[in-house]
């Protein structure tokens, strides 16, 4: 899928408890079913984290509109905990057309294929960021988790539980279903924000053309079912739900999620990098994109606005003086046509680190100030660069990058450089 899977499996997550945990609908123990099943879910991420050495999950979700599947994917991801490696086999289908995807990771390499002409992409790691991340880690220890979880146990505070336990074998049965009129206004005020903002939001509509879910939004039913094994782990779920919502036009739509998880193979799972022999393989170094061909100019336009048009002032450049292996070097500077000229002038040298760098090339530079500065350089299209400057690095507690913002001194700072080719 082409929306963010891990925030549209989170999603799902959130509004499937969320129905079922606020809702006054069973003469079962206030809380009961609830609580089981959010024990059960924690104990089988802490076992699949820390007590087995490998194991298969297959995950299916997909989004329907009246009807008629738009978006959805299969995916077979097979853990190796112990050897810190990963393989995963998919589908994803979006407007009737389905692509096969491959990717496989370890400490030393990551591997995806091309299926269009059969190739393989390596990203050898750098050797410095091996251990900072596992390959599976417990979505119970996130922070946006942990916060949903307080929500949703304040809701179950004051509510009555729909979630029935059925036992049988050693195994035990989550179950739950809903129609539309035993939802509570708040959760259909929740279910509205979600599939606005992250199930499907305006740019999704939009790339599909499917019609936006702009007003009037309530849920129309959902149902679930989770099954638990004898070792107290999860193996098997089932969402789906449906939701009502108005276009922009006034004209009333279903949306339905479906999701499904199945964990297995535990312990009994092999998990092999691709055999490459006589394959067609390109070599890419992590966090670090550029070679010699990069060497060279690259510029784009400083343009103000005056009297309702248009008005070039000069010209930023950015020069790649070198680039190996081991490091990029170049300069930045800005030249202004006459009577434009401000009061500053950028123009300075940077250069990076091969070892600082991973999901982008990172730049260390002194600006006009004298002050030591950050910024980021990436590749554009097959020649051209972005390029931002006075970066600042989301961070977690562990040191691991997760992002990061750039102010670029002014508003008008374009980051896309052309390449000046002779």
């Amino acid at each position: 899928m082409n929306f963010n899977k891990k925030s549209a499996i989170f999603s799902v997550f959130i509004l499937g408890v969320l129905i079922f945990a606020t809702s006054a609908f069973a003469d079962i123990m206030l809380g009961s079913g609830y609580h089981s099943l959010k024990n059960s879910a924690k104990t089988t991420a802490e076992k699949l984290t820390n007590e087995v050495d490998n194991f298969s999950v297959d995950v299916i979700i997909s989004l329907k509109v009246d009807g008629e599947t738009l978006l959805g994917s299969t995916d077979n991801t097979k853990f190796d905990i112990a050897n810190q490696a990963q393989e995963t086999n998919g589908t994803n289908l979006e407007k009737g057309e389905i692509r096969e995807t491959y990717r496989y990771s370890d400490e030393n390499q990551s591997i995806y294929k091309n299926f269009e002409d059969g190739s393989y992409n390596v990203i050898e790691k750098q050797k410095s960021n091996n251990n900072d991340r596992q390959i599976f880690e417990n979505p119970f220890e996130e922070e946006r988790v942990k916060d949903a979880e307080k929500i949703m146990d304040a809701f179950v505070g004051s509510l009555e539980d729909i979630i029935q336990i059925e036992e049988s074998g050693g195994k035990k049965m989550y179950m739950g279903n809903i129609s539309d009129t035993e939802v509570p206004p708040l959760v259909n005020a929740v279910s509205s924000f979600a599939l606005k903002y992250s199930i499907i939001n305006d740019y999704t509509a939009k790339r599909l053309n499917v019609p936006y879910p702009k007003s009037n939004i309530y849920v129309i039913d959902a149902s679930g079912k989770a099954i638990e094994n004898e070792e107290g782990i999860i193996e098997s779920g089932i969402f789906t739900a449906s939701m009502s919502a108005e276009d922009s036009n006034g004209t009333e739509h279903v949306y339905t999620v479906e999701f499904s998880i199945d964990v297995k193979d535990i312990n009994n799972t092999a998990v092999a990098a691709p055999d490459l022999n006589g394959q067609k393989v390109t070599y890419i170094t992590e966090g670090f994109e550029f070679d010699t061909k990069y060497i060279g100019k690259y510029k784009n336009d400083i343009v103000k606005e005056e009297n309702n048009s248009f008005v070039k002032q000069g010209e930023r450049i950015v020069e790649i003086t070198s680039a190996d292996k081991d490091s990029i070097k170049g300069k930045y500077y800005e030249v202004y046509n006459e009577g434009y000229e401000p009061d500053t002038v950028r123009d300075f040298e940077f250069s990076s680190n091969y070892s600082e760098s991973r999901y982008y090339t990172i730049l260390n530079y002194t600006d006009s100030n004298g002050e030591k500065k950050k910024g980021v350089i990436r590749r554009e299209g097959l020649q051209n660069i972005s390029i931002s400057f006075d970066v600042v690095f989301d961070e977690d507690d562990d040191g691991n990058v997760n992002g990061y913002s750039y102010s670029n001194y002014d508003g008008d700072f374009d980051t896309y450089f052309f390449r000046i080719l002779e």
